[in-house]
């Protein structure tokens, strides 16, 4: 595994997502129940932007078609969508939030 610093925990907040790019896609990031989630910014369904969606809980909703997936494991939870989204293994290293942007 290659983790990489990739933000500050001290600029997650609880809930909001945010979005970092990166050489070749953009990651979005966010804490829920005090774990760290990293995840690509594309709906499996058909490439949107996910982190313009709404993060309710563990479940973010795609703006578009409104497929639901599980931020935890990236499961699909509603349709259109049938692809999970991609997730990226993180760790708090300090005070940095670290992530594996190859395990994928």
């Amino acid at each position: 595994m290659a983790f990489k610093k990739l933000i500050s925990v001290h600029e997650i907040e609880e809930g909001k997502l945010s979005v970092i790019k990166t050489r070749h896609f953009s990651v979005v990031v966010t804490k829920w129940e005090n774990n760290y989630y990293a995840f690509e910014d594309s709906c499996t369904h058909d490439g949107e932007e996910i982190s313009c969606g709404k993060l309710e809980g563990c479940v973010i909703t795609c703006p578009r078609h409104f497929a639901k997936f599980d931020i935890r494991n990236g499961s699909v939870l509603a349709l259109p969508a049938t692809e999970p989204l991609t997730i990226f293994p993180t760790k708090v290293n300090g005070e940095d939030l670290e992530v594996d942007l190859e395990s994928v």
